[in-house]
């Protein structure tokens, strides 16, 4: 089923007809004629009308709550029995016969006793109201814009008829709400339709009468005041005519006069209380004017004052644009602005220099056609971070391949400008070609290499040779020993110039082998030992001159 907006008014009606309904039937079964007619004396409501509340209630309680998958169903069968139980009842006044259905759950004994034509049968105009009600359900359910703006209509059909009928009650006009031999209306019967069409019709205020009581301009606003004073006026009007009738207060004459009059005055308060209401809203609306009036003026001035301020602005923004075109076209190092997916926005001719492009080929490609195919992932990296925005700023090294095939190094740094928001609009970058420090930077690390490899090769001798220095060394200090405890031991002399002779050899071997490598080239002059008794000299033997 179409679903309804949410009315608080509309449930609460919904369980009052479910409530009264449910006690009249009590009545009927329980033979208690204060549920059955309220007032006593008065018309009773039927309990196949009693019966229809119910149904009504429940059709109009569906409305504000689903009922899982079978809510549609339920709908459309309580409004089918409603409209089905009006019709019969009509019918049977229109063709004049017994169905049966006037009393088939209970025995209408009361209208029996008074000899009543039609006992346990609703009143037509009671039926003609079910059936309407009915019909306006069923139109409720179509999703169309006209069978809604129908239904409305057959409501507000209800709500005259049994305003119609309160009327003849508060004044003593039988002829508002009894269908001559019929059967009349009962009172409550009236009170709940009313209250049940008016309620229903705000299920889609914007349709029918209802639009001009629930609208918020000001002829909504006027309607719903003399609406109500109207209804105070007729319930006051009708209560004093029905009071001086049962207690005689005034001949017929002069309660027709009295009552004249009690209109006369209700009808003059309306009038006054309206005219000094819209009154009240002319000096309000006239005050909301001056009020404007006075805005619009401050409003004006501010906007001079703002337009001054902003060609002001406009003209700095104007020469800082220049200065920024001038050091960005004339500027040393290239410079560029790059869109979000890399393509190039704008460049100067610096960059175009640099990677040896014109400028309208640079602006018909991206960075990516340029990056060298091994730096692309760090390319691509860096861009995401930039437009999460991870960092303000971003410096890189990496290749571009020219125009004619070279690779060039350039360092970039990146920023990314954003809008009002806080988010990317494109990024400025700017260029400074590295390929000469890069090449010294290759060359130092080559040179670097070069001098490890001979502090290697270096040690590598050093480890070599100083096993066979220390092998003649300790020999000789055997020897001097010896000799310091026997001066005149001719063979330790001999062995010690044996010594000496070695280490000698192995000295101008160390001297040659370094020459080899390329660090040193050591001469040496070999010197004769004096005889072997007359001691060590102190000096070396051997002398060394380095050449670089």
């Amino acid at each position: 089923m179409y679903l309804h907006r949410k009315v608080t008014a509309v449930t609460v009606v919904s369980l009052l007809s479910l409530a009264t309904g449910a006690l009249v039937i009590f009545g009927w079964e329980f033979h208690i004629s204060y549920l059955q007619t309220v007032f006593p004396g008065y018309v009773a409501m039927k309990f196949n009308t009693a019966l229809c509340f119910v149904l009504l209630g429940a059709a109009l309680f569906l409305t504000q709550h689903q009922i899982k998958h079978y809510n549609t169903l339920v709908f459309l069968v309580l409004s089918f029995l409603i409209i089905l139980t009006g019709v019969v009842s009509v019918l049977a006044y229109l063709f004049n016969f017994n169905t049966g259905f006037d009393q088939l759950f209970i025995a209408d004994t009361t209208s029996i006793v008074r000899k009543y034509p039609f006992p346990g049968r609703m009143s037509p105009n009671t039926a003609v109201c079910f059936i309407l009600l009915g019909l306006a359900f069923f139109g409720f359910s179509i999703k169309r814009r006209l069978s809604h703006t129908v239904a409305q209509y057959l409501l507000h059909a209800v709500t005259a008829i049994s305003a119609l009928s309160i009327v003849g009650y508060l004044y003593g006009f039988s002829l508002f709400y009894d269908s001559y031999l019929a059967g009349a209306m009962a009172v409550h019967t009236a009170v709940l339709f009313f209250f049940v069409s008016l309620i229903a019709s705000l299920l889609h205020p914007s349709l029918g009468l209802s639009d001009m009581f629930t609208g918020k301009l000001v002829g909504n606003v006027m309607a719903r005041q003399v609406i109500l004073l109207l209804i105070f006026i007729v319930i006051a009007a009708g209560a004093i005519g029905v009071a001086s009738r049962r207690y005689r207060l005034f001949s017929e004459q002069t309660s027709i006069s009295l009552l004249f009059i009690c209109f006369t005055w209700l009808g003059t308060a309306l009038i006054w209380h309206t005219a000094n209401w819209l009154n009240k809203f002319d000096i309000q609306r006239h005050n909301a004017e001056e009020e404007v009036k006075a805005m619009n003026e401050q409003l004006e001035k501010r906007v001079e004052e703002r337009s001054a301020k902003l060609t002001k602005l406009l003209e700095k923004l104007k020469e800082g644009e220049s200065k920024f075109r001038a050091a960005f076209e004339h500027s040393a190092i290239g410079m560029a602005l790059v869109s979000l997916k890399g393509k190039w926005l704008k460049v100067n001719k610096r960059l175009c220099d640099i990677v040896g492009y014109r400028e309208q080929e640079l602006l018909s490609m991206s960075f990516h056609d340029l990056t060298h195919p091994d730096d692309q992932a760090e390319s691509i990296d860096i861009m995401y971070n930039a437009i999460k925005r991870k960092n303000e700023t971003y410096r890189v090294e990496k290749r571009y391949i020219c125009k004619n095939g070279s690779v060039v190094w350039v360092s970039i740094n990146l920023a990314t400008v954003t809008n009002k928001k806080g988010g990317p609009i494109y990024f400025v970058s700017q260029f400074e070609d590295i390929t000469e420090r890069k090449g010294a930077e290759r060359r130092l690390k080559n040179a670097y290499k070069q001098i490890q490899d001979h502090v290697n090769s270096i040690k590598d001798i050093a480890w070599k040779q100083s096993h066979l220095v220390r092998s003649p060394l300790a020999n000789l200090k055997g020897l001097v020993e010896i000799l310091r405890n026997n001066p005149s031991d001719k063979e330790a002399f001999e062995y010690m110039q044996f010594e000496l002779e070695r280490l000698d050899k192995v000295i101008i071997e160390m001297a040659e082998d370094a020459s080899d490598k390329g660090v040193k080239q050591i001469v040496v002059k070999k010197r004769l030992l004096n005889s072997p008794f007359t001691g060590l000299r102190s000096n070396p033997l051997v002398e060394e001159k380095s050449i670089l």
